[in-house]
């Protein structure tokens, strides 16, 4: 069972997406991948983030929407080099760039 109600219409989803303080705030917002689909569609989602001037990634059913225009990085560890009689270890955090273009 859904714990809110379903959106009357595609515009009322954008409004509680987009219209909260984070938003304006430049933080994050979370969405199901299937209430995006149900309620507006995620190619329609997809083109108003980039619109907004935002990015978006999802992974395991959720949509992470970045509501900024700053990089965008996936932390990992960077290897160094064994201990002696040990094995590798890690150091500081390596950052991946994926830069995002917009038309």
């Amino acid at each position: 069972m859904d714990k809110q109600p379903p959106h009357k219409s595609p515009e009322a989803f954008l409004a509680d997406v987009f219209g909260t303080k984070l938003v304006r705030d430049g933080k994050v917002v979370r969405r199901s991948l299937r209430d995006i689909e149900r309620y507006f569609g995620r190619e329609a989602f997809i083109e108003e983030v980039y619109r907004r001037g935002f990015r978006a990634i999802e992974n395991s059913g959720q949509v992470i929407v970045f509501c900024n225009q700053e990089p965008v990085r996936i932390l990992k560890p960077t290897p160094r080099p064994p201990e002696p009689g040990g094995k590798p270890g890690f150091s500081a955090l390596e950052i991946s760039r994926f830069p995002v273009r917009f038309p």
